[in-house]
C-alpha cells in the first residue's frame, strides 16, 4: 500500500519538477540560439573569403556580436501598416507568431 503525501509536499514537488524543465527548456533554448549564431558568423567569414573581402569584423571582437548587430537593425527599421487596422493586432500577431516558431 502507497505512503500517502501531505499535499504541500505534493505541491512542492511538481513544483521543482516544473522548474527543472523550465531551466533545461532555458537552458537549450540559449544554447541552440548561440550555436545558430556562431554558425551564421561562419558562414559570413566564408562568404567574404569566396568573395575575396573583409567579412564582418567592425562589430565586437572580429566580428562576433554581428548577429547582435543584425537583429537591433532589423528590429529598428520602420514597418509598414496599413491604415485603417488595429494597430496592437497587426504587430502582437507577428510577434506572436515569431515567439511560437521559436519555442518549439
Amino acid at each position: 500500500m502507497g505512503v500517502l503525501k501531505h499535499p504541500v509536499l505534493e505541491f512542492i514537488d511538481i513544483f521543482v519538477f516544473f522548474i527543472k524543465g523550465l531551466l533545461i527548456n532555458i537552458v537549450l533554448m540559449l544554447a541552440s540560439t548561440l550555436i545558430i549564431a556562431a554558425l551564421t558568423l561562419v558562414e559570413r567569414k566564408f562568404l567574404s573569403l569566396v568573395q575575396r573581402r573583409v567579412g564582418p569584423n567592425f562589430v565586437g571582437y572580429r566580428g562576433r556580436l554581428q548577429y547582435l548587430a543584425d537583429a537591433l537593425k532589423l528590429l529598428a527599421k520602420g514597418s509598414l501598416i496599413p491604415e485603417g487596422i488595429n494597430n496592437f493586432l497587426f504587430v502582437s500577431t507577428v510577434s506572436l507568431a515569431c515567439g511560437v516558431c521559436y519555442f518549439f
